[in-house]
């Protein structure tokens, strides 16, 4: 037992070289680790924050955009109703129109009736310029035969 433990103590150069080899090798490994290390809080946190803020910023559309979708099925519902309210109101309309064609088809006619009734009247003025006309040359000349003989 002895000559194992003076193995162990015989020889501490070694162990100390062993160490330290074992030391550099470990401190190596935490310095590139570490370097590493930084390389992905300079890459990972920054894109982290960006996932994060176009996150939040995507909830945000989102949530806006079915508000907006909710306020327009709102308005398509009043929409609806107020195109019934129009429907109907252009119902009455159409029927007013065919009650306004009638009348002004009747006006129409009647305007016919009243062109050829002027017509005749036209007629019937001329004939009584005419009338008018011959009875003048007949009772002017008596007339004047007589008013020599008249003493007023």
């Amino acid at each position: 037992m002895q000559n194992t433990t003076n193995d162990k103590h015989a020889d501490p150069a070694a162990g100390d070289a062993a160490n330290n080899t074992m030391g550099r090798s470990l401190n190596e490994l935490a310095t590139a680790f570490s370097a590493s290390a930084r390389r992905w809080e300079t890459i990972v946190y920054p894109s982290l924050f960006a996932f994060i803020l176009l996150a939040v910023y995507g909830f945000y559309l989102i949530y806006h955009l079915t508000k907006d979708v909710h306020r327009a099925a709102e308005n398509i519902e009043l929409i609806t109703k107020n195109m019934q309210d129009i429907t109907n109101g252009m119902n009455t309309v159409a029927k007013n129109m065919v009650l306004m064609t009638q009348t002004a088809d009747a006006q129409a006619v009647s305007m016919k009736e009243m062109a050829v009734n002027m017509h005749y009247m036209n007629i019937s003025m001329g004939q009584m310029r005419y009338d008018l006309s011959v009875m003048n040359n007949s009772v002017s000349r008596p007339m004047q035969f007589m008013n020599t003989f008249m003493p007023w």
